[in-house]
């Protein structure tokens, strides 16, 4: 009953003529229980603390009533509660409540959400700064107790992010401030989102987890609450502009160390020079680094200007023979991308590395894989 009646007595509120909203919350971070998973789930690292109080960043961090302030001032010696803030039960209960105002003591109130839509979960990682306040998950709101005070979410519908994958997106690109367009929370505890907002984080998130599950239960909450955009990603404004699909897709094929510069510049070079594998330069248009909807993403598309010849060109160094395998596997999905026989000769694939051995041309040769070596000094 006290859930139903803080609903209620939310939904009464809300000004004529106006809708529940979903909302970002600004989280100090925590990384009790972080691991493979990101923190908030538990007390902080004494690391962790330290920075809090001495930064500035925690709000009830640095009070003199918190057990972790209390632990810090005597050098880290006696009890400390294992939960000592709100943050640090957010993924052990999924449960957040936004705090209250230090000078009034009065809670902060989500007034204008409710049942059904999504608390986004944003934060900043030690040592980073406001341009680069990322999003480690999302609550789908149960209910909101206590008018307004306390998030609590629908646990199977929610995301932890992992931690590499709740480093990779950027609040900041799909929100921006009315009268400030650069990237500053500055006060307040949370605000407001609309749908298009949301839709678009939802859609980037699926491109960015790996976990099959998850991706299925983000698909399932962008066809059930947003079926305006459950299958184009809305165009958001944020004050922070960035390709996100492209630069998930550019680290899963590189790897976490990136692409090399030797890798970059033989590429950029055949792109501009297609003549190097038998094309005709003002013939044919090239699309470097170009995505396909499984997640893989070819080094470059060309595509003839009159007509409809594809090559697929991929391009290596002197570690050849996974190069040939994604060039047979980017030739069949570009035939698949228009529609076309998987041995349709109207699509080409091309491998450009340094040096071939003879296994390998041989391998090139059995599955009709042209080959070319080029070396640039």
């Amino acid at each position: 009953m006290i859930e139903s009646q803080s609903q209620s007595n939310l939904m009464s509120q809300l000004p004529a003529g106006h809708s529940m909203k979903h909302f970002a919350c600004n989280l100090i971070y925590n990384d009790g229980g972080e691991g493979a998973y990101v923190g908030f789930e538990g007390r902080c690292s004494a690391e962790n603390i330290i920075y809090n109080i001495k930064h500035g960043s925690g709000r009830w961090c640095s009070q003199p009533a918190c057990s972790c302030r209390r632990f810090y001032n005597r050098g880290f010696k006696g009890k400390v509660d294992e939960f000592p803030c709100c943050e640090s039960q957010l993924f052990e209960n999924w449960e957040w409540d936004p705090g209250s105002e230090y000078k009034t003591g009065e809670p902060f109130r989500i007034s204008q959400s409710g049942r059904g839509k999504i608390a986004i979960l944003t934060t900043r990682f030690p040592n980073s700064t406001e341009s680069d306040r990322k999003i480690i998950g999302f609550l789908k709101i149960k209910s909101l107790t206590e008018n307004g005070h306390k998030v609590v979410a629908l646990k199977r519908e929610s995301l932890r992010l992992p931690l590499d994958e709740a480093k990779e997106l950027n609040f900041w690109n799909f929100h921006r401030n009315k009268k400030n367009l650069k990237p500053e929370w500055k006060q307040g505890r949370f605000r407001y989102l609309e749908d298009d907002q949301v839709a678009a984080i939802l859609h980037d998130l699926k491109d960015i987890v790996q976990n099959e599950t998850t991706q299925s239960i983000i698909t399932g909450i962008l066809r059930s609450d947003f079926e305006k955009y459950s299958k184009t990603r809305p165009k958001v404004e944020g004050c922070i502009r960035e390709d996100v699909g492209k630069k998930v897709f550019f680290k899963r094929k590189y790897g976490k160390g990136g692409e090399s510069k030797e890798h970059k510049k033989l590429k950029e070079y055949i792109s501009q020079h297609p003549d190097e594998i038998g094309l005709t330069r003002n013939k044919v248009r090239a699309f470097v680094e170009h995505q396909y909807i499984s997640g893989d993403m070819v080094d470059i598309l060309f595509k003839s200007l009159h007509g409809n010849k594809n090559t697929v060109v991929e391009i290596e160094l002197d570690n050849v023979l996974p190069g040939i395998h994604q060039a047979i596997k980017y030739r069949v999905l570009r035939c698949s991308e228009l529609g076309l026989s998987l041995t349709d000769r109207n699509v080409r694939a091309v491998i450009v590395a340094w040096s071939f051995s003879l296994e390998e041309k041989a391998l090139c040769r059995k599955y009709a894989i042209d080959f070319f070596e080029v070396k640039l000094n």
